[in-house]
């Protein structure tokens, strides 16, 4: 019987194998693509059988490779929350990969080799990162995504803003990634091993004879995960990777890569942390790293008008939320079960729901850059005719990341900011964060809204003859759209998935989310009133006051007429009289106005000396090169073209030699 790992070993080997034939074929663009997308979908469907075996059956696990000199081996274990993350890849590297077939026509004048190829590569490397139980060979697969993703960020050679974006990704990342193998060191001089269950038994000992070097360990991993997952401050590198990045690969990025982070992190403390007394500390940092990240993130978004940087912004934003619902979960794991239920749940659950709507909306962007070449909002507007699918996706979107119900958003955010507030009665601090998310929220929906007027709606420029993206771009958007709708509306559908994962990551029983059945309606505590939650209902309020709405309208026999505006008597362009997204909200920028200042992150002011210190032009590298270049130069001289000359150096370096092995030999 094929079992779910060599389901995933398929997977994996196709899409490496796939990398070397996509390159084949990659003098001819078009068909590299559907080359491309044909392995992935292949790999998708062996990923998808593994995850439906691994939530039939037990978790499963296979050994492939064992380095006992250093106690080490390729084991692959697949368990319900890397199934679910394993999902996510392959749902979002599938559509992503169908949606760049044409997108990638928007660089005509680049090479197709640069880029299917090691979109494959990445897709194995994050596959490899989900099923590893070993330390060391998860570092591996781990630096293989960020390499290759690193290339796809830096796709266009040409762009100077492409590679200054790539170089502070490569940099940030691989700092991190420097963090959590002093980390893995750390723990190896204890316990002579990598294998994840060695890490959480040598952790458990260590909080008890050595907590200073425990919490160290902690920390270091903490610093390499949340960097990937884009926790502010360490996530600075997304705002600037996003935009340069092809919109296939920035759909991944936000949808999947920086998931990974976030699933790092749940291992961390979810996991290898199992001593109650030391989650409570570490469950206040991670959430307030996380509201630090949905509040900044998010109001510096507001601020943008270049669509994919916005979206940058929003993931930061996003991902705060799902950071703060961990912290919340982890604060109350050891104490409050139930409410650590419902935290956890909120934060898998969001996770599931961000890679829905923030891939299709980054799509959207790609889609608006392939037909107009923009992303500046303020010179954009009135598309919703020419580009109705776009428009509708991007839409529904926008309302989902907002938590408009009955949409996914609503559904993830609203067990977030519960749990926070439930939580609060017992530890004033998270209400006070419950209350900050449920503001953002509000910020989110603002800032989306801004996106909706400046690119869709308004009077299209006549003089600019704009049409619908391929079907192939379009049937991912409409599939990320229903999914952002279906689990809004039928959230049980994952939250019983989500609960197996909570409970196999922590291996204790936990109680909490009702879900009895996929039509009753949501509860946060089972048997409670308290907290219900149930999308049919909104749905039939919603549906009934529309077609009331509609009624009204009929009733009163109103006619529609189509009519020039009307501009104080001279005629104007619509791009003249058009509201710029750049005014928008400007009462509140200039309330904010401290919190981000020219719309970007803030940054503390680097000391002066420090910067000193680590300006190895200065103090290391210039000198070295001027001392290599004059010892050249000296070295040069000798050669003066005298077969005597050369003849004297030859027996100068016999009798060194000689002399050098006497005194070793003495």
């Amino acid at each position: 019987m094929t079992t779910a790992v060599r389901n995933i070993e398929a997977s994996i080997v196709i899409l490496i194998a796939g990398s070397l034939v996509s390159l084949l074929f990659a003098r001819w663009r078009k068909l590299c693509g559907w080359v491309s997308f044909a392995i992935v979908c292949a790999s998708s469907v062996c990923t998808g059988l593994a995850v439906v075996r691994t939530f039939a059956a037990a978790s499963d696990e296979r050994t492939i490779l064992s380095l006992p000199q250093l106690g080490s081996r390729l084991s692959l274990r697949i368990d319900p929350l890397s199934a679910i993350f394993l999902a996510i890849v392959a749902v979002i590297a599938l559509l992503s990969a169908l949606y760049s077939v044409r997108y990638m026509e928007h660089y005509a004048h680049d090479s197709v080799a640069k880029f299917f190829p090691i979109l494959l590569l990445c897709i194995a490397s994050m596959t490899g990162v989900l099923v590893c139980t070993d330390f060391l060979f998860f570092l591996i697969f781990w630096e293989s995504m960020t390499l290759t993703s690193y290339f796809l960020v830096t796709f266009e050679t040409e762009n100077a803003a492409s590679q200054r974006a790539g170089l502070k990704y490569f940099i940030i990342t691989h700092g991190a990634t420097l963090c959590m193998v002093a980390a893995a060191l750390l723990v190896w001089r204890t316990s002579g091993s990598f294998a994840f269950d060695a890490i959480r038994q040598s952790l458990s000992a260590l909080l008890v004879a050595q907590p200073l070097l425990a919490h160290t360990i902690i920390f270091l991993f903490f610093l390499g995960f949340a960097t990937k997952a884009g926790v502010l401050p360490m996530g600075d590198w997304l705002p600037d990777a996003h935009p340069v990045a092809p919109s296939g690969m920035s759909a991944i990025l936000s949808g999947a890569l920086v998931k990974l982070g976030i699933y790092g992190l749940l291992r961390v403390f979810c996991s290898f942390v199992v001593a109650p007394a030391s989650l409570k500390g570490w469950g206040i940092v991670l959430a307030l790293a996380g509201t630090g990240s949905l509040f900044v993130g998010t109001l510096t978004a507001l601020r943008q008008t270049d669509t994919k940087r916005l979206m940058a912004f929003h993931t930061i934003g996003q991902i705060g939320y799902i950071c703060l619902g961990l912290g919340v979960g982890t604060y109350c794991l050891g104490t409050h079960p139930a409410l650590a239920t419902i935290a956890l749940a909120g934060t898998i659950l969001h996770a599931i729901n961000h890679a829905c709507f923030k891939s299709c909306l980054f799509l959207g962007a790609g889609s608006v850059l392939y037909r107009t070449g923009n992303r500046d909002m303020d010179q954009l507007g009135g598309l919703a005719h020419s580009m109705p699918f776009t428009t509708g996706t991007t839409a529904i979107a926008s309302l989902s990341i907002a938590g408009v119900p009955p949409l996914n958003g609503f559904a993830s955010k609203w067990l977030i900011i519960a749990a926070c507030l439930l939580t609060g009665m017992r530890f004033p601090l998270f209400l006070l964060l419950g209350l900050i998310a449920l503001f953002i929220s509000l910020a989110t929906l603002a800032s989306f809204l801004k996106v909706l007027a400046s690119v869709f709606l308004g009077k299209a420029d006549e003089s600019r003859a704009v049409e619908e993206v391929p079907i192939s771009m379009i049937v991912p958007q409409v599939t990320l759209a229903a999914l952002c709708v279906l689990l809004g509306i039928f959230p049980q559908l994952v939250l019983r998935f989500v609960g197996r994962a909570i409970e196999g990551v922590t291996a204790m029983p936990l109680t909490g989310v009702g879900a009895p059945g996929m039509w009753s309606g949501l509860q946060i505590i089972d048997g409670s009133a308290v907290g219900f939650w149930s999308p049919i209902a909104i749905l039939a309020a919603l549906a009934v006051l529309a077609l009331l709405s509609y009624a009204i309208q009929r009733a009163g026999g109103a006619q529609s007429r189509s009519v020039p505006v009307w501009y104080c008597g001279e005629e104007h362009t619509p791009s003249t009289v058009r509201y710029p997204a750049s005014s928008l909200y400007l009462p509140f920028k200039h309330a904010f106005q401290g919190i981000y200042p020219s719309g970007r992150i803030p940054v503390p002011r680097f000391p002066a000396s420090l910067r000193r210190a680590l300006d190895f032009d200065r103090w290391l590298y210039t000198p070295s090169v001027k001392a290599i270049d004059r010892t050249a130069d000296r070295v040069s001289r000798t050669h003066v073209g005298i077969p005597q000359i050369y003849l004297l150096w030859i027996v100068i370096g016999a009798i060194v030699v000689t002399g050098i092995l006497l005194w070793l030999r003495t």
